[in-house]
């Protein structure tokens, strides 16, 4: 792997959100060659400028020399025309992965889980918020008319992953890039991350007897005030849940025994179903030309949705 100007190797997992980059962050985290940012989204290129390199890795406090800084910020896809020239300017060298998934299947799960964080009313059905995020994208909603924050009512948007890669192709070469779906990460994770290891300059062996535990599974909440408390405790200890996954897995198996509820997937009209279908299509075909092998699985991703 290449080094930027200071001598420091930096990996970005850049994207997307609800597409496993929370458990590959941990277990990157893991691996002895890799330090970690100090929370998992730092969102430092996202930020407004200036960026400074002092700054940026003041977020990898334990950092050894010779160890890759890794981070993982999902929105950095989503905020391409940003976070792309941005992250260039200040360490070109960076390596970037994107996870990918089924748009559609993301919406769904994003939409629940943004629901769960009190970002989206709990009476707002699916339906009635992707007619605002649509509203809102086609200029005929204001931000105070549409009553969502403006990232919540890009998420639909930010499932367009090869317009938002084609940012990053602009100012990284192909080799700085990977692109890999969800669906690679779920049927085997070691070979996943074998992989990840082989484009990365790791060594592949610390996984061969690894427990690839499932992070930041999407559940709801029965009791909204515990869930708020739950949020603040978990954001509090955010540094430490990293260097010890296996306690915060402990602690969530009880909390979610608690005030777990069985996640319901949202229902989606068949109106609403065609209209994303065909948002998408046109950029799935793209992501499929531009990227190839890595994403075969795309080309099975809207069939599903498509109840014309």
């Amino acid at each position: 792997m290449s080094t930027n100007t200071e001598g420091v190797r930096h990996l970005l997992l850049a994207g997307t959100e609800k597409s496993g980059t929370t458990s590959v962050y941990l277990y990157l985290n893991a691996h002895p060659q890799v330090a970690g940012s100090v929370r998992k989204e730092t969102d430092y290129f996202r930020s407004p400028p200036p960026h400074s390199l002092a700054d940026y890795e003041a977020l990898f406090p334990g950092a050894r020399p010779g160890q890759l800084r890794m981070e993982a910020s999902p929105g950095y896809l989503a905020e391409s025309g940003v976070a792309a020239p941005a992250i260039a300017a200040l360490i070109p060298d960076a390596r970037l992965l994107f996870i990918l998934r089924d748009p559609i299947d993301r919406l769904l799960s994003g939409f629940v889980f943004h629901k769960s964080r009190f970002h989206i009313p709990e009476a707002m059905s699916f339906d009635d918020y992707i007619a605002v995020c649509m509203r809102f994208e086609r200029g005929e909603l204001g931000l105070a008319e549409a009553g969502l924050k403006e990232w919540h009512l890009r998420v639909p948007d930010a499932g367009r992953y090869a317009q938002h890669l084609r940012d990053y192709y602009r100012h990284f070469s192909r080799e700085q890039i990977k692109v890999m779906t969800l669906e690679a990460l779920q049927h085997d994770p070691r070979a996943f991350m074998e992989e990840v290891c082989a484009w990365a300059g790791l060594d592949a062996a610390f996984y061969r007897n690894f427990d690839f535990i499932r992070a930041n599974v999407t559940f709801s909440p029965r009791r909204a005030w515990m869930q708020r408390l739950g949020l603040r405790v978990n954001t509090l200890l955010e540094p430490f849940f990293n260097r010890y996954p296996g306690v915060k897995q402990t602690l969530l198996g009880w909390y979610k025994r608690i005030n777990g509820r069985q996640e319901e997937k949202p229902r989606m009209s068949a109106d609403t179903a065609a209209s994303l279908v065909g948002y998408y299509t046109p950029d799935v075909a793209e992501l499929i030309e531009t990227v190839g092998q890595d994403v075969s699985a795309a080309s099975g991703w809207l069939r599903k949705h498509d109840v014309r």
